[in-house]
């Protein structure tokens, strides 16, 4: 059967689908807060405080509670990857196992649980190809540190990194008009912002700046 003249406008559809789909791979950003008051580094050699975090927690793959988001275990496992090239700059190294003699610390991350609206609102995103927007404002990462003496537990610090993210077609478009630096994420499922770590690296330095207020670190 001849194709008729009139045939291509009535596929305009699939036009626009084809037009799109270059940004299909950028439907997705984050924003993350560093704290307001950073600690500023130690300059010169340091004694470097070590920091112990559990097996278990690098090697949980349990699926994010959020659509299109790492798993916690694999966030755990950049963070370990990239603390050795901060280690002065922080105050801390990692350790395979918890010291017998002197000060330690332990780390334990979570995810904070998006609410039922935000987790409704990202499945009817995907459901329309992302063509309606899905926004987290209130994306949370929570970091305990317990600080032990001679095996002796002395204190507990907690931190929070927060997050945004924007689930949208037309994400490229919307985030030049949005307050903070955005970052696209190709591969979402995988990929860790920056942000995200440099927020997570940076509790190391709030922490060692608080014990030592506290009189726990040297």
């Amino acid at each position: 059967m001849a194709m008729t003249r009139h045939t291509p406008f009535k596929r305009w559809p699939t036009w626009i689908a084809l037009a799109l789909l270059p940004f299909l791979s950028a439907c997705f950003a984050s924003s993350w807060s560093l704290p307001a008051s950073q600690a500023v580094p130690d300059k010169g050699l340091v004694t470097l405080i070590p920091l112990y975090i559990p097996d278990y927690l690098k090697n949980d793959q349990r699926p994010s509670p959020y659509l299109y988001q790492p798993p916690p275990g694999s966030v755990i496992s950049q963070f370990v990857t990239r603390t050795p090239n901060q280690e002065q700059a922080l105050g801390f190294r990692l350790v395979s196992e918890p010291s017998d003699k002197g000060t330690f610390c332990t780390l334990y991350l979570r995810l904070l649980e998006p609410s039922t609206a935000t987790q409704l609102s990202s499945l009817l995103s995907m459901l329309t190809y992302f063509l309606l927007p899905t926004y987290s404002g209130s994306m949370t990462f929570e970091l305990t540190y317990d600080v032990f003496s001679d095996t002796h537990f002395v204190r507990q610090y907690r931190y929070q990194v927060h997050g945004k993210r924007l689930i949208w077609l037309f994400m490229p478009f919307a985030v030049p008009f949005m307050s903070g630096y955005w970052e696209p994420t190709i591969q979402p499922q995988v990929e860790i912002p920056d942000g995200l770590m440099q927020g997570l690296l940076s509790t190391l330095a709030q922490l060692k700046a608080d014990g030592q207020r506290d009189g726990l670190f040297k």
